[in-house]
């Protein structure tokens, strides 16, 4: 499979899950911009940069800054990071989303605190 083939599963995979607790999601055309996905839920707004890898994701500073500098000017919006694996046994956390094929895990920025969907 090719990087951009997984990673645009991944970005469906991260988006199906968010709509399975009940967020309205729609996805960047192209991937282009800050965030990947924005999901939408009773007036609340989640921006959201999806990085997909094997290994280790590779996140470059600049487009988290530039993230958390879109949701500051959107109101009730938030800033996440969404790590999507192949059902591996890493980067498992208490809130970690088994997802279909995938370990999928949210953390909100710029304090990277795992987010618990099921609250």
């Amino acid at each position: 499979m090719s990087y951009s083939r997984f990673g645009r599963e991944a970005e469906y995979a991260a988006g199906s899950c968010l709509t399975n607790y009940g967020w309205d999601v729609f996805f960047s055309k192209g991937s282009r911009g800050p965030a990947d996905i924005v999901a939408s839920r009773d007036n609340t707004f989640l921006l959201i940069q999806v990085k997909s890898s094997t290994k280790i994701p590779r996140i470059r500073g600049a487009e988290i800054q530039n993230l958390i500098q879109m949701s500051k000017k959107i109101s009730n919006s938030y800033p996440l990071l969404s790590l999507v694996h192949p059902h591996l046994e890493c980067n498992v956390n208490n809130n970690t989303i088994l997802f279909g094929n995938y370990l999928i895990n949210f953390f909100i920025l710029p304090q990277w605190e795992s987010v618990d969907f099921l609250k």
